[in-house]
Formats: structure tokens, sequence, C-alpha cells
């Protein structure tokens, strides 16, 4: 059966910072060194012991002792023995005070372990189970809480070789400071990228904002687009030049080439439906002669032509 590490101070964990492995106490624990299943604190989780613990190179492991009178705890010793879960993590309290920063890393120099429980994906945030001095279970949101109060309001926490940061001249140039910047303060640098970082909000959403008003004027335009050529068709058909049933065949050619649908209803001549009361032009009906004729515009001569045959013949013969 493989041995299962229960910590390594060399790697961080999923919260950002490293448990000094001689730091942790077994005091209370080797007294009852339950396995869980996953964290689950109820009996029936109960999956086996821990035995054999061993600290090397900055890592504490243990041997286990898995329950074969258990079905549950029966099963996930063979995927143990088989090399499908080879994961484990703890479950600790712990005190503020005892986090310490060494070499610009969060470090808990002390805790103690409650509970060590098999799981299937060590790494992910909810593997290791942090308490408070008091017992209380901390969830995800309070532990980093604590690891970003720590890491920015406590100053004895950072490092003396971490006050001031060199950059290249371009990283400093890129992040608004002056060309002739060599080093600048941890928080200098941050302000500066919380900057950049608003003022890449900022130009998003005026970006944001330009395409949404370009992309109204372009719908305006098409609106605009269709109700002309709506109107060049429908005012065709009300003229006569061509009949209702032509309407489709204008239109798909006014929205590809508006001007060529418009130059083509214009050579047509209008025509009129005089039985339902369309009238001359208004005073039109005056014109006797060729001179009067020609004052008239052209769609006034069409439309008097049509409303006065005979009127128009006399005028023909008049010349």
């Amino acid at each position: 059966m493989p041995r299962f590490i229960l910590n390594d101070e060399n790697k961080q964990n999923s919260y950002g910072f490293k448990i000094r492995t001689s730091g942790i106490s077994l005091e209370r624990f080797s007294t009852n060194p339950v396995m869980l299943d996953g964290h689950n604190p109820s009996n029936l989780s109960v999956i086996g012991q821990w035995k054999d613990f061993k600290t090397a190179d900055g890592k504490l492991s243990a041997d286990t002792h898995f329950d074969s009178e258990d079905p549950h705890a029966k099963a996930i010793e063979g995927k143990v023995e088989r090399g499908m879960i080879k994961g484990a993590s703890m479950g600790i309290s712990f005190n503020k005070k005892d986090f310490s920063y060494e070499n610009g890393e969060l470090v808990l120099e002390k805790c103690e372990l409650h509970e060590a429980s098999i799981v299937a994906i060590p790494s992910n945030a909810n593997a290791l189970r942090l308490y408070a001095e008091g017992g209380e279970l901390m969830n995800d949101s309070d532990v980093k809480a604590l690891c970003l109060s720590i890491a920015q309001n406590s100053a004895e926490f950072k490092p003396k070789n971490m006050n001031k940061i060199k950059l290249s001249q371009l990283a400093f140039i890129a992040l608004g400071f002056a060309q002739t910047t060599i080093e600048a303060s941890e928080t200098e640098i941050n302000q500066a990228i919380l900057g950049l970082q608003k003022q890449k909000e900022e130009a998003e959403q005026k970006l944001q904002l330009s395409e949404e008003k370009l992309n109204a004027y372009i719908q305006k335009e098409k609106e605009q687009k269709a109700q002309a050529v709506t109107d060049l068709v429908e005012l065709s058909i009300q003229q006569g030049k061509i009949t209702a049933d032509k309407k489709q065949s204008f239109i798909d050619l006014a929205t590809q080439n508006f001007e060529l649908a418009k130059s083509t209803l214009d050579a047509i001549p209008a025509k009129r439906n005089f039985s339902t009361g369309v009238q001359s032009p208004s005073g039109t009906s005056a014109v006797t002669n060729m001179e009067e004729f020609q004052k008239l515009s052209l769609s006034e001569q069409l439309a008097f032509k049509e409303a006065n045959p005979e009127g128009y013949q006399a005028i023909l013969k008049s010349i």
C-alpha cells in the first residue's frame, strides 16, 4: 500500500501559502488518527486510520490502515491499491500570529492536525480544511481574505529586500513611470498596475459604446434605405408605371442597385385610371396651345396627355 504525503512544506497549497512541516503538532491527532473520506466528519465517513507518521525532506507522510469490514472503505482501499486515488490532505487549526514571510512567501509556522482525509483532487480549494483557533471551520472566502489581509496590512511580514522592486526600463514606462525610474516600491507598482487595469476597463467601455453607436447608425441607415426602396416602388405602382405583381421584383432590384431601379422606373411613363376620379394637375386644363404646353413640367405634360387626349391632339394640330 503506498504512503501518502500529508504535507510538503516546499509547495504552496491552494490558498497560496506553505505549511512548515516541523511546526505541525500531532499530539492530539495521534490519540485518534482517523482517516476520513473527503473531510466529511460524519461517523460513516471514517474509512480507517493513519499510522507510521514520518517527516523527511520537509514532508509529512503516513501509512494507511483501511477498515476492510466497511464496504465503502473497502472500495476506496481498492482504488488506492490500483493507483486510482493518490491524494490526501489535512484539516488543521492555527493562529493568525503564526504566519510569517520567508523569501517573499507566506508560511504558516505552527498548526495542529485535526484530521487527514483521502481526496480525489488534493490541489483544489476544498482539499485543505482550515479551522480557526476556536475550532470553527473557515470557508474559502474567509481563508483568502485572511491571507490577503496579512500580505497587505501586516508590515512585519514583509521582508526588507522587497521594499524596492527593479524592473526593466520598458516595464516601468509601460506602467506609467518616468523613463529614468530604475526601481519602485511594491505599493507603487501595485497602484500602477491597478491604474492600467482601470484604464483598460474604461477603454473597453468606450469601445463598447462606440460599437453600439456605430451599430445604431448602420441599423438606421438600413431602415432608411429599406423605406426609400419601398416608397419608390409603391409610388411607381400608384402612378401606374408597374403593376402590383412586379412589386417584389423591383424591391429586390432597388435593394441591390437603387439608382438603377430609380432610373428604370423614371423612364416608364405614368398612367392614371381616370375612372377612379384622378384629375389633371391644377392649371393644366387651361392649356390650349403648344407654347403653353411646353411651359408644363414633364409629369404635367404626361398627365395632361392622358387626362385630355382630345385637347392634346388639338395642341398638336395647332403647331
